[in-house]
């Protein structure tokens, strides 16, 4: 399963020089961005559909993709690659979209452990067309 930090590194974000108006670790700039916030959003909530139902995969291409349209915004909001990395890394930026994703798909009728919970979740999200959506496919 990879991460999102893995889909940065596969991308080759990793490496640039930081250019950056904002500080190493100050993510307020992008934990405040709408678009920073939804499509790391959807991309968490793609994960846990990909983590829990074998039925439907990750369009790994589309994502990283998707993963260097985002960090080209995360760059334009003042933030080096560098930074971006830090932020995507985070345990702590980590776990609070999990806390966010988790709830959303149980309002949506995820149970924990019930796999055609999150299969019937992730088919609707590719019904929607949705961010999380388009990064899901029928295996």
């Amino acid at each position: 399963m990879m991460s999102i930090r893995t889909v940065f590194l596969a991308a080759g974000l990793a490496a640039t020089a930081s250019i950056g108006m904002a500080s190493a670790t100050d993510f307020s700039t992008l934990r405040d961005d709408s678009r920073m916030h939804s499509e790391l959003l959807g991309a968490s909530v793609a994960y846990l559909i990909d983590e829990n139902c074998s039925e439907l995969g990750l369009r790994k291409l589309r994502l990283l993709n998707k993963a260097f349209s985002l960090r080209k915004h995360a760059v334009s909001l003042g933030y080096s690659s560098k930074e971006v990395m830090a932020y995507v890394d985070s345990k702590s930026e980590q776990d609070r979209f999990r806390a966010i994703a988790e709830p959303l798909l149980a309002s949506k009728g995820v149970v924990k452990g019930q796999e055609e919970t999150y299969c019937a979740a992730g088919r609707a999200e590719i019904a929607k067309r949705s961010f999380a959506g388009s990064l899901l496919y029928e295996r």
